[in-house]
């Protein structure tokens, strides 16, 4: 396996690549993992859910990948080009150095209908320096199987996998296999290897000079995107890369988000956790777009509402949990017991139960984010006061129920993070309405906002636990329960959220690091967005919290932003501080860390990490200012 130790060039010994030792490259159609040793590992296509055209991630026999750098695979340095999402991997030696420059190119929203399934990977491996032997080594599957057929053709190869054709253009003559193709050879200083790989491509239309043209375009179309965000305060950088990641991830077409490019990467090594993101939570969605309005980029919330408001739903809510990033509302969930999965870790999961529960807090996640998008100067019309209206009369009517809760149980509950996000809905809908003339409107809404207040107040505190309760009737810890602070339902400063700020770094922190919550056995409870196998526990635990699985990066954000609010700034800057160590040169965050190693579990980058990221760097920053005012 793959070295871990750190992020400096260290030998690469295959199959399976650290998590954390990966860069993203997208067109906001789909997206493309590319390993520090130069090989792309995960990609899917023709959007983020279709069917893996290297899946070598998940299975390093049959999932197909395309390797390309030094003859001997070794892991080089990675980082983004400056403020832009193309993706640089160097390889240092005392005698040559060479350089890996990767992009999906074109991003743009307005593609022709011609165009709509064009999906272009461009990559370019330049010797800066010295001699330097090299190798592509090309190996496309269609979801795992072998491909129908290999051709060479002018100025490449094709491969025909599934329903549809894939181009590869490259500048050095490449040797065609009955499985892939590959070359090697060697560069001197100064020369590079082109390769252009896309769906219906003619092989023959390209040429270096076309590729470099196509790499200026795209860096030049994340420069001006950059442009448009307004924050220059600490983590200046940090933030731009997470919205930069946020921005990469969401679908064009539609104006969805996918939750993270990724499929069934285990929340624990060797486990069974290991579920599908790669669909529009709308939670997540919810989180990032109302940090990006508050950023400045209101033109994003304004597409995903636009996309709400055309879709259906396949339960009783108005809106259901999970969509496809297309907007179809079946994600049936399959399983493949045949595959290898991540450092053994199965099964490989294809669809999402979630999207048939109930989770009451997930409409008031959309509720904030509207306020918000409001707030910043957002256009507005009355298709999004409808909206509104809707989702406060479901909460009006439905809040009382139990529900999934955040983390997707299997078994449903009163869980006190839906309850103050049903709150939450109603609070920020009233707020609306006094902004868009609907005041009148919002009588009853207030009201109900009492009732779930005061039950709050009464049944979600455990004075045995010294903090909110995960649900009520239970003597367990929940970290959701700082969303209480940050969502307003109870100022930081309270009694009551301070005590449970200090549970929660007394009992789920390890190294800086926030999990989840711990079950009566100690067993961190888990299925998060995909629905997990357990439930939480009536009891304390009685085991350390990172036993079993990783830290939740979210959560952690939620320890800083919680921190700020009550005016302990230098404590939340230590969290920050731990989350961009581990986060490294790319700023990529995963879904959780495992505070021990350094090493990331679940899916990744993971939109609703960078969303959070975003929050509690924006609210630390606020923090500051309001210290030393000018």
């Amino acid at each position: 396996m793959h070295q871990t130790a750190d992020h400096d060039q260290t030998v690469a010994f295959l199959p399976y690549a650290p998590i954390e030792r990966h860069g993203l490259v997208g067109d906001r159609r789909t997206a493309a993992l590319v390993a520090g040793d130069g090989t792309i590992d995960w990609m899917c296509l023709p959007d983020y859910d279709g069917p893996s055209v290297f899946g070598a991630l998940l299975d390093a026999d049959r999932g197909g990948f395309w390797r390309l750098g030094p003859a001997v695979p070794t892991f080089g340095r990675q980082r983004y080009l400056d403020r832009t999402a193309l993706l640089r991997t160097t390889w240092t030696t005392d005698d040559w150095e060479l350089e890996l420059t990767d992009a999906m190119v074109w991003p743009q929203d307005d593609r022709s209908a011609d165009d709509d399934e064009r999906r272009v990977l461009i990559r370019r491996l330049r010797c800066t320096r010295g001699e330097a032997a090299f190798r592509v080594e090309l190996r496309p599957r269609h979801d795992f199987d072998p491909i129908a057929r290999v051709q060479s053709v002018p100025g490449g190869v094709t491969f025909e996998t599934g329903d549809r054709t894939i181009g590869v253009w490259l500048s050095v003559p490449v040797q065609v296999e009955h499985d892939g193709a590959q070359i090697g050879g060697r560069l001197g200083g100064g020369t590079d290897v082109w390769a252009v790989m896309g769906l219906n491509e003619v092989p023959a239309r390209w040429s270096a000079e076309r590729a470099a043209e196509a790499l200026a375009e795209t860096a030049e179309y994340w420069h001006e995107w950059q442009q448009e965000l307004s924050f220059d305060g600490p983590r200046a950088e940090s933030v731009r890369r997470s919205a930069q990641t946020i921005h990469l991830l969401s679908y064009a077409p539609a104006g969805s988000l996918v939750a993270a490019p990724t499929t069934s990467l285990p929340e624990r090594i060797g486990g069974d956790r290991n579920y599908d993101y790669r669909y529009a939570w709308i939670r997540d969605a919810s989180l990032s777009l109302g940090g990006l309005s508050m950023l400045g980029d209101t033109q994003a919330a304004r597409r995903y509402m636009d996309w709400l408001g055309s879709l259906g739903s396949s339960t009783d809510s108005p809106l259901q949990v999970v969509y496809r990033v297309c907007g179809c509302t079946d994600l049936t969930e399959h399983r493949r017991d045949d595959l290898a999965g991540y450092r053994g870790s199965r099964p490989i999961r294809r669809g999402n139960r979630a999207f048939q529960q109930r989770q009451l807090d997930s409409l008031g996640y959309l509720a904030h984010c509207i306020a918000l998008y409001l707030d910043q100067g957002g256009y507005w019309c009355d298709t999004y006061w409808q909206m509104v209206r809707r989702l406060a009369a479901y909460t009006s009517e439905h809040w009382h129920e139990m529900d999934s809760g955040i983390w997707e149980l299997p078994d449903d509950a009163h869980y006190v993070s839906s309850k103050v996000m049903s709150w939450v809905c109603l609070e920020r809908s009233v707020r609306v309405a006094e902004l868009t003339g609907h005041a009148g409107e919002a009588d009853a809404w207030r009201a109900t906002m009492d009732v779930i207040h005061a039950e709050v107040m009464e049944r979600g505190w455990s004075a045995k636990l010294g903090g909110f309760r995960e649900r009520y009737d239970a003597e367990s810890l929940d970290a959701s329960a700082l969303l209480i602070p940050l969502q307003g339902f109870l100022p930081a400063d309270h009694p009551r959220v301070l005590a449970t700020i200090e549970a929660v770094e007394r009992t789920l922190t390890v190294d800086g690091l926030v999990h989840r919550f711990l079950d009566a056995g100690g067993d961190e409870a888990g299925g998060d967005e995909a629905g997990g196998d357990e439930a939480g526990g009536d009891d304390a635990p009685t085991l350390l919290p990172g036993d079993f699985e990783g830290a939740f990066v979210p959560a952690t954000c939620w320890l800083a932003t919680a921190h700020a609010l009550a005016g302990h700034v230098d404590r939340a800057d230590a969290i920050l501080d731990r989350i961009d160590a581990g986060a490294g040169a790319l700023g990529l965050l995963p879904e959780e860390i495992d505070a021990r190693s350094g090493a990331f579990l679940g899916n990744a980058p993971l939109v609703f990490s960078h969303g959070e990221y975003l929050r509690a760097a924006l609210e630390v920053a606020k923090a500051r200012r309001a210290m030393s005012p000018a």
